[in-house]
């Protein structure tokens, strides 16, 4: 998870204790949490691989947001709801190759290369194909045009 209870309530105080009571639910403010960080993880899951080896401070914050926007169940207010839109919005940036998390390793504070994650792609011409059930050995069998 990107976030902690305590990170919640260093940002926001005894709001979260006064959200928590309203509900009935011990593990509340632990699904709300659970909730950003996989709403997070869908939007930059393509981008960079999970888990991240580091959590850097405005994912922090933004997990933060997303999960007491989460928490006010029924009415948020303009502030809880317009720093989730941002914090979703910047995601979306991430998602687009528009804004970087600038993700440090945690020995080396080397900055994580975001490339996409390895996917399949169209080989060069010229490669050999090794897998699979045409290698070379079978096509050299086949007759040329």
């Amino acid at each position: 998870m990107y976030a902690t209870e305590a990170d919640l309530v260093a940002r926001f105080g005894e709001e979260i204790g006064s959200l928590q009571v309203m509900v009935s639910n011990p593990t509340f403010v632990e699904d709300a949490i659970q909730d950003a960080t996989e709403e997070i993880n869908g939007h930059i899951g393509d981008r960079y691989s999970l888990p991240l080896p580091n959590v850097p401070s405005n994912l922090k914050r933004m997990a933060c947001d997303i999960a007491r926007y989460r928490l006010y169940f029924q009415q948020p207010t303009d502030e809880v709801r317009k720093r989730y839109e941002d914090a979703v919005a910047f995601l979306k940036r991430v998602a687009d190759n528009k804004a970087h998390l600038q993700i440090q390793l945690p020995i080396t504070n080397e900055i994580v290369d975001d490339q996409p994650k390895n996917k399949p792609s169209t080989m060069p011409i010229g490669t050999s194909y090794t897998g699979g059930v045409f290698g070379d050995e079978t096509l050299n069998k086949m007759p040329t045009m």
